[in-house]
């Protein structure tokens, strides 16, 4: 909407309403905001919508969850030295609202700071990571389901095997598991996929449709990822099963270097935002 008096449209005003709020607009930017509020009731919802008091709690995990975030991205894209250097900074631009956010930021800031990539290849180890019985970090994926898997490792021929997890604040899974078949044990588990009520996946972060036939099972959602199980490329009565559950649009982490991209969903696109 634009301003006839002031030639000045809400979008301006609305960029302009933090500075002003906080009192660090400059007496003309304040007098430009003050003009347009007289006339937009948009614009004054939006003002008081910055003033209405929020709860304490929310707001510390709000700024928790930025500054976290922040030193995330900084060790992610510029590294260890960078990140603590970044940190600083950080710290000292905010100093007056980490009195307010108290111990929580810390914990958070570290947890970020020392988060690492778990690798685990050992198929002795599958319990653990999958099914109800799963350990608790690895037990909730985002409400995914991950029954494409198989229950149970007992009595399969595994070749390969790898179970990842990465939690710098928000959880994230990118593992595979293949599984060679004989002749009977291939068709009963084709035949147990392709009963799975399978969801849309076309577009989601990019991805193309498998090859025909290659697609046994997938369950997808546009925001968290994707469970599916796929006929392993080249390798006759073979399934190999993969999960990429993350949020916020993109992994923290390279999941090319974990799992091989052979499997990879086609023209998958979710890697870390800065790099």
């Amino acid at each position: 909407m634009m301003d006839e008096r002031t030639n000045v449209t809400c979008g301006v005003i609305r960029d302009l309403l933090p500075l002003y709020v906080e009192g660090i607009a400059g007496k003309d930017s304040a007098a430009l905001v003050e003009a347009h509020l007289a006339g937009c009731p948009a614009c004054r919802a939006a003002r008081e919508q910055l003033t209405a008091p929020a709860p304490a709690i929310a707001t510390r995990r709000t700024e928790a969850e930025s500054f976290a975030r922040t030193l995330r991205k900084a060790r992610r894209g510029i590294g260890w030295r960078a990140a603590l250097i970044a940190a600083a900074v950080v710290v000292g631009i905010f100093v007056l609202r980490l009195a307010a956010t108290g111990m929580l930021v810390g914990f958070l800031a570290l947890d970020v700071l020392t988060s690492k990539v778990e690798v685990d290849d050992d198929p002795a180890h599958y319990a653990q990571y999958m099914g109800a019985d799963a350990l608790e970090p690895y037990r909730d994926k985002w409400g995914m389901d991950e029954t494409i898997f198989p229950a149970s490792l007992d009595g399969l021929d595994v070749t390969a095997y790898r179970m990842v997890y990465y939690d710098p604040w928000d959880k994230q899974f990118a593992s595979y598991l293949t599984v060679q078949y004989d002749e009977a044990g291939y068709a009963a588990e084709t035949a147990r996929l392709a009963a799975y009520p399978s969801t849309d996946y076309v577009g989601y972060y990019s991805v193309t449709p498998f090859p025909e036939g290659t697609l046994l099972a997938m369950e997808a959602d546009s925001y968290q990822g994707f469970v599916y199980a796929i006929a392993t490329p080249d390798t006759p009565q073979s399934v190999t099963y993969v999960e990429l559950i993350f949020c916020n649009e993109s992994f923290d982490i390279d999941y090319r270097d974990y799992i091989p991209l052979p499997y990879l969903p086609p023209s998958f696109e979710a890697l870390p935002q800065d790099g």
